[in-house]
């Protein structure tokens, strides 16, 4: 009997992957490549979505005389079940909630990448259940039904690897919980170290500065307004990074918002403010700044 092929596009899939693909490609260039820690994120995220666009812009299904094998994408994710062994297959319409992708459903195993018409396939040797969805549901089980009725039952098993699966999830899970691991060191008061010749501001957006290079120090009651982050982290009490000011100049920011007073420094190479949660502990390093800088 001929091979028989069937291919559904991912049209929607790639709909979606598309614009948040370009608008973190655009975010990464906007905010430059000067922070190795914001790099990595959007590297992760623009992976994640690199690998999902080749896994859902297409699903094939073939079947030959031994195997319905399904791909999708270029072949990240790949099974393939000999005929011998599915005992049913039915067309089915997936709920609106199960959706597109790759999970588990109360209906089983679900590989989908458009719309709500899939196959359901059902094993002799196993109680597994597939769905692979398709745009010719009807006429994939109609190849199907002639072509495992009457065969000897065999043994349940897949060809195919897991790789690509575990390759996204890695990606996903990545994508996720390393900026959470990074909210913690961000939303914690910055540590400052003292040498005779310079001072160093350590953790997230840290710099060392030689007190010869300190223009200005002093401190201030209210901070100038603010304008836009540029590549920094914002919470509701903390701002630290880079930011522009309402008078568009650049600042780099380690400070809590409404616990002054607040370190004013300024160097060649940019302006710096800094304070503490503590106000007393702000004090004690300006006292400290001022007395290495004499």
């Amino acid at each position: 009997m001929p091979v028989r092929k069937y291919t559904q596009n991912g049209f929607w899939s790639f709909l979606l992957f598309l614009p948040v693909l370009l608008f973190c490609l655009a975010m990464l260039i906007k905010h430059g490549f000067e922070e190795p820690v914001v790099v990595i994120i959007f590297i992760f995220i623009i992976l994640t979505l690199i690998v999902c666009i080749l896994t859902f812009f297409r699903l094939t299904i073939v079947i030959d005389d031994t195997n319905l094998t399904f791909s999708m994408g270029i072949g990240l994710i790949r099974k393939s079940f000999p005929l011998s062994d599915i005992e049913s297959c039915k067309p089915v319409r997936n709920r609106v909630m199960s959706g597109m992708g790759i999970h588990l459903t109360s209906e089983g195993w679900l590989y989908n990448v458009a719309g709500r018409d899939a196959i359901e396939l059902r094993f002799k040797s196993s109680s597994k259940r597939i769905r692979i969805g398709t745009d010719k549901p009807d006429e994939i089980v109609g190849v199907l039904e002639d072509r495992i009725n009457g065969t000897m039952a065999g043994s349940y098993y897949e060809k195919g690897g897991h790789s690509g699966l575990y390759l996204i999830l890695i990606l996903v899970a990545a994508s996720i919980f390393l900026p959470l691991m990074l909210v913690i060191p961000m939303s914690q008061d910055p540590d400052v170290a003292f040498t005779d010749t310079n001072m160093t501001i350590t953790g997230m957006y840290g710099m060392t500065m030689d007190f010869d290079d300190i223009n200005i120090s002093d401190t201030m009651l209210k901070m100038p307004p603010l304008k836009s982050r540029t590549n920094g982290y914002a919470s509701r009490k903390m701002l630290k990074g880079h930011f522009r000011l309402q008078d568009h100049s650049k600042a780099i920011l380690f400070i809590y918002r409404d616990r002054p007073p607040y370190i004013h420094l300024r160097t060649p190479d940019g302006t710096i403010y800094l304070n503490f949660e503590n106000p007393s502990h702000t004090r004690q390093v300006f006292s400290t700044i001022t007395e290495k800088m004499r």
